[in-house]
């Protein structure tokens, strides 16, 4: 009886400890999955970490030059110390210290005229250095919920706000010109700590097209409307915040992306875009390089204005990005001279697939193998 018992016990452990085998190397096989799909070896549950970064109560964050006092900037975006700035007239800072509502910055640097217009040619040369395949534009809205307040009487609206109109105002008119635009209007309500976790899976599926830019569309909560104020040939308009976060394996590629939009912007559209805020977070921007966050506007602004501000912005960026419009698409290329990248980008999700698909045939097999192991030492017993 207690051979017998002795034997049950043992058979139960080994099935347990089979069982077990199997349960951990499906878990690996499941991370693996997430990370391949996020592009990122980051594990997923560290991207909850990124959120909660903007203030909802209506209050927001001034910005002072330490050395003479003078307020800088405004955001309701929260602001932590080692964030850093770079303003419309081009002062670098960073912010050293956070009491409250008030952020001390001090000056790193005042990008001298020969700085900028360096940066400048850079994105030009960039620009005509660019060859190859007619390549898309990815945009998407984390917070779709973003209102205008002058315009539907409410700073969210959940189900889909005002600001599923101004990224579709960026998108017809590079459509207009023969861009291509991988335009999701996915919804990521609520407007809470989880937001960009879940409109990172939007991300990720619109990163899977090969854009040459994801542009992720937002607007401010400072509730000055003169604050982004501007015009445009007559036309009251937005300015516009770039948003880098400085906390991804590609934030170096993002801030040099961001700088010379910005000084490419700056020739040709003087005025439109207010600052560049290197903040605190990721904002799904470890998916890849050339990501960047717009604020369009606040939401004490009008939807018309944050409108033309946004139609602004697009009308150069194919120009700033080197994609073809329609005149240059009409050319005829060399065929077969180079694979595009949705092609590239397929045959890279076709051996992730079978990646995947090989994991999870050693999982079985090293279970089932595990298994039958364990029964061939039991019956020698």
């Amino acid at each position: 009886m207690d051979r017998e018992n002795h034997r049950l016990s043992r058979e139960r452990a080994n099935w347990t400890v089979a069982l077990l085998s199997v349960l951990c190397l499906c878990i690996f096989t499941y991370l693996t999955v997430q990370w391949q799909q996020n592009g990122t070896l980051m594990p997923v549950w560290e991207n909850n970490t990124q959120t909660g970064d903007e203030q909802t109560d209506g209050s927001y964050y001034t910005l002072y030059d330490e050395e003479t006092g003078e307020a800088i900037e405004y955001m309701s975006r929260k602001v932590y110390p080692g964030d850093e700035l770079l303003t419309g007239d081009n002062k670098h800072y960073k912010v050293k210290k956070v009491d409250g509502q008030k952020a001390w910055c001090q000056l790193l640097e005042q990008r001298k005229t020969e700085q900028v217009l360096a940066s400048l040619e850079e994105a030009a040369q960039a620009v005509s250095s660019q060859s190859g395949p007619f390549r898309s534009v990815a945009i998407y809205c984390t917070h779709s919920d973003e209102s205008y307040v002058p315009t539907s009487g409410t700073e969210s609206k959940n189900g889909g706000g005002d600001i599923l109109d101004v990224a579709t105002s960026i998108v017809e008119v590079l459509e207009d010109q023969g861009v291509e635009v991988i335009h999701s209007e996915n919804i990521h309500d609520p407007h809470d700590v989880n937001a960009y976790q879940r409109s990172r899976k939007t991300a990720a599926e619109l990163l899977q097209e090969g854009p040459a830019a994801m542009i992720d569309v937002h607007r401010d909560g400072v509730p000055d409307p003169e604050y982004y104020a501007t015009e445009f040939d007559g036309q009251a308009a937005t300015q516009i915040r770039l948003v880098v976060g400085r906390q991804n394996q590609n934030s170096e590629a993002n801030i040099e992306f961001a700088e010379k939009m910005k000084a490419y912007y700056d020739e040709v559209k003087p005025g439109l875009i207010k600052s560049i805020f290197m903040a605190k977070g990721n904002y799904n921007q470890d998916l890849a390089p050339h990501s960047i966050l717009l604020e369009v506007g606040t939401h004490t602004n009008s939807l018309e204005q944050a409108e033309v501000g946004a139609r602004e912005f697009a009308e150069v960026l194919p120009q700033f990005l080197g994609l073809k419009t329609n005149a240059e698409a009409e050319q005829p290329e060399a065929v077969g001279t180079q694979e595009t990248e949705p092609k590239q980008q397929e045959k890279k999700s076709g051996g992730m697939g079978k990646a995947i698909l090989w994991l999870i045939v050693l999982a079985v097999v090293g279970g089932l193998g595990f298994v039958w192991v364990s029964r061939g030492s039991l019956k020698k017993d």
